[in-house]
């Protein structure tokens, strides 16, 4: 596994072949990591908790969805790519998993050239 750290932004990166229940087809993973360490700063007056964590609120109602939007309209661009999120039981308040696979057993899309 490599591991690269810039600023907050932590991404990992490892590969492992798998062998799925499902049958004989041959499955390798990949994951990647893009980690989020959100940090907000106050004057020293601050009193503690007096905004009621607004500017998570902020991340939540705001930032976060767009931010996946994003994310999904992007990896819409490659139709040869299947992406869904992936629910691992842990809340999606600390954690959101895409899960992106290609299944090479199938032939790639029709596309029209440009």
């Amino acid at each position: 596994m490599a591991m690269l750290l810039c600023g907050s932004v932590i991404i990992e990166s490892s590969i492992r072949p798998c062998n799925p229940v499902r049958g004989p087809i041959h499955v390798e993973e990949k994951s990647f990591r893009l980690r989020f360490s959100l940090e907000a700063s106050f004057p020293e007056d601050y009193d503690g908790e007096e905004d009621e964590f607004a500017w998570v609120r902020e991340w939540e109602a705001r930032i976060k969805p767009q931010l996946l939007k994003n994310v999904f309209d992007s990896l819409r661009q490659h139709p040869a790519w299947n992406a869904h999120i992936r629910n691992r039981g842990i809340s999606p308040a600390e954690e959101i998993e895409i899960v992106l696979s290609r299944d090479f057993s199938k032939p790639e899309p029709f596309r029209i050239p440009s």
